[in-house]
């Protein structure tokens, strides 16, 4: 829903969607994000304390998922976020930091700000998932 409303609002029969269907697209895909992390940490500490079995597909995953990658992809969405942040202080700029066009102004700041916060967020898993994964002595 999200990409689809960045161009320009859309409408459906009667129904517009706008940006502020957009800023709930975003709300609700850092919710998911929140969700999905909430639901692997405590799978891995249950498995860790002995309270569940361990999972042959997590183990796989870990594989492949290390500190390293999320530090970088989080990296990633953060620059995204800030290049994309730049990018709206310079529409500003452009209009001499009066007035702004809400709509067209918060199709590039609602996405910067998801970049940013699920980049933190991805940094702050990819942290949290390895000291699950450690290993007590």
């Amino acid at each position: 829903m999200g990409l689809w409303l960045l161009p320009a609002p859309r409408k459906v029969g009667e129904v517009t969607f706008d940006v502020h269907t957009l800023l709930y697209a975003a709300a609700f895909v850092l919710l998911g994000f929140q969700a999905i992390a909430f639901a692997v940490f405590t799978k891995l500490f249950a498995i860790s304390e002995g309270l569940i079995p361990a999972d042959p597909t997590l183990d796989r995953l870990f594989r492949y998922i290390t500190l390293e990658v999320g530090l970088l992809v989080g990296a990633i969405l953060v620059i995204l976020g800030l290049s994309t942040s730049v990018y709206a202080v310079g529409i500003w700029g452009a209009k001499h930091f009066g007035l702004l066009n809400y709509p067209h102004t918060m199709r590039v700041v609602i996405p910067a700000a998801l970049f940013l916060i699920l980049g933190v967020q991805t940094v702050f898993a990819s942290f949290f998932l390895s000291v699950l994964g450690l290993r007590r002595r």
